[in-house]
């Protein structure tokens, strides 16, 4: 089954909408207790985990965040209210972790999944790499050259 995006179209409550806010700041998947002290910050109160879990278990469940399985951390959905797999290219440098513009890969999986009758009930890729920042920080210096 392709996850479906349900775009929450209620209001959030502050504590969804304090962690929507903190994810919304960052291209870098947050866990769970890396949001509580910014959550604490931002409300100006000590904010217990299971407040943060409950946040962002809601903000799944409706569409608005996706969890990167690999790192235990979240981001917020680049395509709420769409129906979608996910597939995140992770950078292992930096951390940031950007959505796939395109599904040409997950309709892909899909097809070879049905050709052995096999039926995908949620889809969650993660390529690790180095995103074009880091792959630059990473290319190696020319080799110098004789002179003649």
């Amino acid at each position: 089954m392709v996850r479906k995006c349900r775009h929450a179209e209620h209001d959030l409550g502050a504590n969804e909408a304090a962690v929507q806010k903190i994810l919304a700041k960052t291209e870098t998947p947050l866990s769970a207790y890396d949001i509580i002290p910014l959550m604490s910050k931002q409300m100006g109160h000590t904010v217990a985990p299971v407040t943060v879990y409950r946040a962002l278990q809601h903000l799944t469940y409706h569409g608005l965040v996706t969890r990167i399985e690999s790192k235990n951390a979240y981001i917020l959905c680049k395509h709420p209210g769409e129906t979608h797999d996910c597939l995140f290219f992770i950078c292992r440098e930096c951390g940031s972790a950007m959505e796939a513009p395109d599904n040409k890969i997950s309709r892909l999986l899909r097809q070879e999944a049905g050709t052995i009758g096999f039926d995908i009930n949620k889809q969650i890729l993660e390529i690790v790499g180095l995103c074009k920042n880091c792959a630059r920080k990473h290319v190696p210096a020319p080799k110098p050259t004789k002179a003649s």
